[in-house]
This record gives structure tokens, sequence and C-alpha cells, in this order.
């Protein structure tokens, strides 16, 4: 009889799960919220805002007086050097509200005025208001953005289908997050037949201040650290490591496979770790 054959990715150096955060709007307790993440050396993507930088505006709604000034042009480099920066439009239109054209503009430009600050290409970003639709993803793909983050909570850890719809696992403000992260750091079964694990946070750090949950996002830093299983990193590196994976390269029967990305990439198959570097073809053990 005929057994099919199991074949799973896993994350960079055979990792089950990632983890991955993001935060809007390049505000100034940003700052505050890196050292953190340097200190239990935890990555992530801010999304920020050209047109809107050097703003000291001060945010007031219901349950929220908290400063919400955002960082001058000069100190971009320096703040997010550790860091991926991604688009959040230049203004922070609603973008599914506006002209394509428009929707076109304000992702270009930002993207542009970006690429200028830190001297790299800038392909992420997240929807300002999380509001999207496909005019929005068009003008975003035709911009050369790969993925864009929504604020549609899934409360799981799968990967999305769609980068251009990529709904982050849950807000830092849930009162889920913790019961998450538990689930999440638990060790994984030894079979492994389901895809790795992806535990996505967002938020903006000025909520931090609004409802003084410095504590808690030290104490949620500090549980997800330093675990073996677990890639720390960036929402573009993710991106670019899944699109490395899907672009594998299968002969007929299977029995080898040729990874033609600049990325190395880590496959399970039958149980057995194999490691496809870029540009090598590997044999696969059949038993």
């Amino acid at each position: 009889m005929l057994r099919l054959r199991q074949d799973t990715f896993l994350f960079p150096k055979g990792r089950k799960k990632a983890l991955t955060l993001s935060y809007d709007d390049g505000i100034t307790q940003d700052e505050r919220l890196i050292a953190l993440m340097k200190r239990y050396q935890i990555k992530g993507t801010f999304n920020l805002n050209p047109g809107l930088m050097g703003d000291r505006d001060h945010l007031v709604q219901p349950g929220i007086d908290v400063s919400h000034y955002k960082f001058k042009k000069e100190e971009i480099c320096r703040i997010y050097a550790s860091q991926e920066i991604a688009v959040h439009s230049m203004t922070h239109p609603d973008l599914a509200r506006v002209p394509q054209n428009m929707a076109a503009y304000e992702i270009a430009e930002c993207r542009k005025e970006l690429e200028e600050l830190i001297y790299t290409p800038v392909t992420g970003m997240a929807y300002p208001f999380g509001t999207y639709n496909q005019n929005v993803k068009d003008a975003a793909k035709s911009c050369g953005i790969t993925y864009s983050r929504t604020t549609c909570s899934t409360h799981r850890f799968n990967l999305p289908s769609d980068f251009l719809e990529w709904h982050p696992t849950c807000h830092h403000t849930e009162g889920c997050l913790f019961d998450l992260l538990e689930e999440f750091i638990k060790p994984a079964d030894d079979t492994f037949p389901h895809s790795p694990l992806l535990f996505y946070v967002w938020g903006h750090s000025y909520e931090f201040d609004a409802y003084q949950q410095w504590n808690d996002i030290e104490k949620f830093l500090k549980t997800a650290s330093e675990k073996k299983d677990v890639w720390y990193a960036t929402n573009g590196e993710i991106c670019e490591y899944i699109n490395s994976v899907k672009h594998l390269v299968y002969s007929a029967s299977g029995d080898y496979i040729y990874n033609p990305s600049c990325l190395d990439v880590w496959m399970l198959i039958d149980r057995k770790v194999y490691c496809i570097r870029s540009g090598q073809t590997v044999i696969i053990e059949t038993s």
C-alpha cells in the first residue's frame, strides 16, 4: 500500500514556533517598549506615518488621556535601529474610504520617505485603523508591499493564507493575552503533524501609559523570551521566510527538493529534519 509522506516546514534552525510584535504610529513611548524588547531579545515591526512625524498631539478618548507625541524624522534611525520599520500611510487616513489613487499615493509616498530615512527597502505595512478592501490590497501590492497587518484578532497561532490580510493573534490589552501565551509556550507534540505556530501581538505603545500596562508587557516579554523552540522575528522576516518555503521546487517524484531562494529553509519530512540551504538541492530519504 502506498504510504503518504508528511512534509511540514519548520522555522529557521528547525524551530516549531515563532513570535512577533507589531506597533503603530511612531510615538515616543516606542522607545521604552523597544528597550524592553532588546532586554528580552524580542523582535517586531513598527509602522510609521512620515507625514505626521514630529507632531506633538494629545490623545483624548473614553478612558484614554495620554500623550501621542511622534518622533521627528531625524530620530527614526536611532530609535528603531534594532527593529523593522513598515508603512502605515503618510497621514493615517481610512484607506478603504478614499479613492484608490489616493490610497496608492499614501502608501507609495510613505514607503519612499521611510526608505530615505533608513536606507533600506521597506515592503511591509499595517492598515491605518485596520481597514482595507480589495482596492486597498491592490494598491498596496502595486506599491511593492508584500504583507499588511489588519486589526482582526484570531486568538489562534495560524499563519496567514494571504499576507495582505495578515490577521494578528491578539491585541496586548485583550484579557486572553497571558492564557494564549501559556498555551503557546507549552512543549510541542513530538509527532508534530501540524503547521508551525505563530504568536502575533499588536497594539500602540501609548496604551501602556493609558492603561498602566508597562508591568504587564514586561511580564509578557520576559515569560515569552529564551525559548529554544521559538524564533523571535520581525513581521518581514516571517513573510520572507514563508515565501521562501513556498518557492521550494520539488522533483516529480518528490525525492529531491531544490531551494532557489536566498534563505536556508528547514523541513520536517517523515519525522526527519532537513535543512535545504540556499541554492542547493537535497535528497529526501525514503523508507
